[in-house]
C-alpha cells in the first residue's frame, strides 16, 4: 500500500478536540494528523482567497471522515491569479509510480458549476507539472455531496518519476467567472489504481479501554485481512448515539481520544475501513470512565504516553529508535536509540512494559551493534536498521558522531546497572554492554595529542574536514564526561576545563584574517587544509537575568538543549568546585520562566502562562515546547507541574497526542508540530521520574566507571 498525506496549518482555536489526534490518510504509517497540514496561500489583482496567515483554514464540521477538511474558498478574478500548495505531510516526499493514482475527496457548498473547479499542479521541488482541470475528473457532478476525484499519474505531463512529489497546488482555473466558490478537500492521497478488494464480513476486535483524566486509549486486535485499510473509532456518551471521532491506518493497534470532560463514562466501539470507505460490522462496544486524577496518577499518565514513542516507533530488524514512522523507512538514530532506552527502564520500573519485553529489545540491539559499521569504536549518527551500515549521500557524511555515540553510551550503561540479574541473559547482555562501551576510542575525536576539545565528528575520507570543535553549556557535557570515564581511551581529565569549559566558536578562515581578540585561536587543520579561527566563548557568565542570578548557560539558547546533559547525570553530583549544576539549573528554569511571565500578556485570554519560549530570535519568539517546562521539574516542581497541568487540561485537546505532548505549538501562527523529536519525548518522563524517585540518576551515578569520574573530578 502506498498511501500520502499532505498536510495544512490548522486554525489552532477554531479545532475540537478531535482534530488533535491522528487521523485518517496517512502515508504508510505517518503520525501527521489531518488537521495539522502545512499549506502555503497566495493571491494577487481581484482574484482571492480565504486564508489565516497565508494559510488554509481547516473546517471541523464537514469532512469526509473525521474530524476536518480543509476549506478551499476563493474567488476567481479577470484579471488576477490565486493558489495554494498543500505540502506532504513526510521529509521524503511521495516517489511517483506510473500506475498510480491521485486520489482526493471534495465537497462544493457554493453555487459552482463544473467548470468553475480550480486546476491542480504537482510540485517536486523545483519542478511543476503541467496543470490538470479538476472537471476533467469529476463523475456525477453534483453539489452539497462528497466526490471523489481519481487522477492517473500517467495523465499528469511534466512528472519526473526519479523525483519525489513534494506539494499538490490547487490554483485557479481557466473559467475567471468573478463569483466566490467554496469546497472542501479531504483524504488527499496516492494509491495504486489495484487494490485488495475482498468485503469485511467479520465484525471489528476492541481489545481494551483504558480511561486516564481527559484521554482514553483505545487498543484494538487486527487480522490479517489485506483489504483492510483503517480502523475507524467511534464514541458515544449514551451507550446509543455513536459518533465518529477518527481512523487510525493499519500501521497502528491503539488511538488515543482526548475527550471533551472528565468524570464521565465514554463508550467505544469500532469498525474496520476498506479501500473504498466500506466498514465491517462494529466491534463489540467498551466503556471508558474518566475521573480527576490526583498528581501522582496524572504523572504516571504522561509518563506512560511519552514511553509509548520508544516502544512502538522501535525498528522491527535492530531494536533500534526509529526516525521515520514508514513501515518501509529504516533508518534510526543511534542518539534517540539512547535516550529511549532510559525512558523504556523508567517504563519497565513503573510496569508499564514487561521487564522480558526489554531485555530482549536490548539484547537485539546490541547484536546490531556489535554488526554495525563504526569509526574507532563510535557510531554514526543514522544507520540503516537493516544492514548496520551509514545513511548518507556523500563520502563525507560516512562518519562517526561522538555526541550522539555519548547518549547512546549513556543508555547502554544505565541498562548495564538496571538489568543486574545473575541470570545468564542480563549477564551476557551487561558483558555486551561493556565491550561496545571499551570500543570507543575517544581519544580519537581529540584532533591532536596536545588537544583539549572533542570534536563531534570524524570521517575515514575527509578526516576533521566537516567537525566542529564541541563545548559549552550545552548537552556535549555529557560526551566529556563519558570521554574522561572511559576505562580503556579516556581523554586527559583537564578536557573538561579546557574543552568543554572553553567552548569555540567559528570565526572563518584564518587566511586573509587579521586576529583583534586574545580569546582568538587559530587551528590548524589536517594536511593540506587551511588554518580556521575561532574565538573562545565564556563559560561562566555570572550574570542577573529577572532578579536571578546565574552561572552558567544563555537565555539566548534553548533550554532544551540545556538540559540534556542531566538526564542520567545527576547535577546534584560535585564535578566543578566553581559551579553547582544542579542549582543552575534550578536557576535557569526560573529565568525562562520569569521572562515568560513579562510577556504572559499575550496570550491571557486563551490559556494559562505559557513557558519557556523556544527561543529568542524573531522566528521562534512566539514558539513553545511543553516538554522543557515539564523537564524542570526536578529544579522548580512547583511551576513545572503548574505548566504540565495548563498544557493537559487546558490544551490537551491541541497538543496531546498518543505520545504525549507535541513537540512545540504556536499560537500566532497557529501552528503545531506535527513530528516528534526523541529528546523532546524522553526528556518528560526521564526527568519526571528523576525527580520522583531518582531512578535514572541513582542508576547512572552507581556504574563503577562512572563513580571513578566522579572521584577523578573531585
Amino acid at each position: 500500500m502506498n498511501k500520502i498525506y499532505f498536510f495544512l496549518l490548522a486554525f489552532l482555536l477554531s479545532i475540537q478536540a478531535e482534530a488533535s489526534n491522528y487521523p485518517e490518510v496517512l502515508f504508510e504509517n505517518s503520525l501527521m494528523p489531518k488537521s495539522y497540514y502545512y499549506s502555503q496561500s497566495s493571491f494577487q489583482g481581484n482574484s482571492w482567497i480565504n486564508h489565516m496567515n497565508g494559510h488554509l483554514p481547516v473546517a471541523d464540521s464537514v469532512f469526509f471522515t473525521p474530524g476536518n477538511s480543509l476549506m478551499l474558498n476563493y474567488i476567481s478574478g479577470n484579471s488576477g491569479e490565486w493558489q495554494s500548495a498543500i505540502h506532504y505531510s513526510d521529509d521524503y516526499g511521495h516517489l511517483p509510480k506510473n500506475n498510480d493514482l491521485l486520489i482526493f475527496k471534495i465537497f462544493v457548498s457554493s453555487a459552482t458549476a463544473k467548470a468553475e473547479l480550480p486546476s491542480i499542479q504537482l510540485a517536486q521541488g523545483e519542478n511543476i507539472s503541467e496543470e490538470i482541470k479538476v472537471e476533467a475528473f469529476v463523475k456525477n457532478y453534483q453539489d452539497n455531496a462528497w466526490l471523489s476525484i481519481e487522477i492517473p499519474l500517467k495523465d499528469i505531463g511534466n512528472l519526473d518519476n526519479q523525483a519525489p512529489i513534494s506539494s499538490i497546488i490547487f490554483k485557479q482555473g481557466a473559467n475567471r467567472d468573478g463569483k466566490e466558490h467554496r469546497l472542501f478537500i479531504d483524504q488527499i492521497e496516492f494509491l495504486p489504481n489495484k487494490t485488495p478488494d475482498m468485503k469485511l464480513t467479520g465484525k471489528a476486535v476492541l481489545s481494551s479501554v483504558e480511561a486516564h483524566e481527559r484521554h482514553v486509549d483505545i487498543v484494538w486486535q487486527l487480522p490479517l485481512t489485506p483489504s483492510i485499510r483503517y480502523i475507524k473509532i467511534y464514541r458515544s456518551e449514551d451507550n446509543r448515539n455513536f459518533s465518529p471521532v477518527a481512523v487510525r491506518p493499519i500501521s497502528f493497534n491503539k488511538y488515543t481520544d482526548f475527550v471533551p470532560r472528565t468524570n464521565v463514562s465514554y463508550y467505544y466501539k469500532i469498525a474496520w475501513v476498506d479501500y473504498r470507505y466500506r466498514e465491517s460490522p462494529f466491534s463489540d462496544v467498551k466503556t471508558a470512565e474518566t475521573k480527576l486524577a490526583n498528581d501522582d496518577d496524572l504523572l504516571n499518565s504522561i509518563e506512560k504516553s511519552h514511553i509509548a514513542y520508544f516502544t512502538n516507533e522501535t525498528e522491527f530488524n535492530s531494536g533500534m529508535h526509529k526516525i521515520s514512522p514508514l513501515v518501509s523507512e529504516a533508518s534510526v538514530s543511534v542518539k534517540g536509540t539512547g535516550i529511549g532506552i532510559l525512558a523504556q527502564v523508567i517504563g519497565v520500573e513503573r510496569k508499564f512494559i514487561p521487564r522480558q519485553l526489554l531485555l530482549d529489545r536490548l539484547k537485539k540491539i546490541v547484536r546490531f551493534l556489535g554488526k554495525a559499521t563504526t569509526y574507532h569504536g563510535a557510531f554514526p549518527e543514522l544507520l540503516d536498521g537493516r544492514s548496520g551500515k551509514p545513511i548518507m549521500t556523500d563520502s563525507c557524511e560516512i562518519a562517526a558522531n561522538i555526541e550522539s555515540t555519548a547518549y547512546l553510551m549513556q543508555g547502554l550503561l544505565v541498562a548495564r546497572n538496571y538489568f543486574d540479574k545473575e541470570e545468564s541473559d542480563e549477564s551476557e547482555l551487561r558483558e555486551a554492554i561493556t565491550s561496545l562501551w571499551k570500543n570507543v576510542d575517544w581519544k580519537k575525536f581529540v584532533k591532536d595529542e596536545s588537544g583539549y576539545h572533542l570534536y563531534n565528528a570524524w570521517s575515514p575520507a575527509c578526516s576533521y574536514t566537516r567537525s566542529s570543535p564541541i563545548g559549552g553549556y550545552n548537552s556535549s557535557l555529557i560526551a566529556y564526561l563519558l570521554a574522561i570515564a572511559s576505562p580503556s581511551h579516556a581523554i586527559s581529565q583537564e578536557s573538561y576545563n579546557f574543552g568543554f569549559k572553553q567552548p569555540l566558536k567559528y570565526i572563518g578562515p584564518a587566511i586573509g584574517r587579521l586576529s583583534t581578540s586574545l580569546n582568538d585561536t587559530l587551528i590548524v587543520g589536517d594536511s593540506g587544509q587551511k588554518p580556521e579561527l575561532y574565538s573562545r566563548e565564556p563559560f561562566m557568565i555570572d550574570s542577573t537575568y529577572y532578579g536571578v542570578r546565574l552561572m552558567a548557560g544563555s537565555v539566548q539558547n534553548s533550554l532544551i538543549e540545556q538540559q540534556q546533559p542531566f538526564l542520567a547525570f545527576n547535577p546534584k553530583n560535585l564535578v566543578d568546585s566553581s559551579i553547582n549544576y544542579f542549582d543552575n539549573q534550578r536557576d535557569l528554569s526560573n529565568v525562562y520562566y520569569r521572562a515568560a511571565l513579562d510577556r504572559s500578556e499575550q496570550f491571557v485570554s486563551i490559556t494559562n502562562l505559557l513557558w519557556p519560549y523556544v527561543g529568542r530570535d524573531s522566528a521562534s519568539v512566539n514558539r513553545f515546547n511543553p516538554s522543557a517546562a515539564i523537564a524542570t521539574y526536578p529544579y522548580t516542581p512547583t511551576i513545572a507541574l503548574e505548566a504540565l497541568k495548563n498544557y493537559y487540561r487546558n490544551l490537551g485537546n491541541l497538543l496531546w497526542t498518543e505520545y504525549g505532548f507535541r513537540d512545540e505549538f504556536n499560537f500566532k501562527d497557529n501552528w503545531v508540530s506535527g513530528k516528534f523529536d526523541p529528546v523532546h519525548q524522553g526528556i518528560v518522563p526521564i526527568m519526571l521520574e528523576n525527580a520522583r524517585t531518582g531512578l535514572i540518576w541513582n542508576l547512572f551515578m552507581k556504574d563503577p566507571d562512572i563513580k571513578s569520574l566522579v572521584d577523578k573530578m573531585k
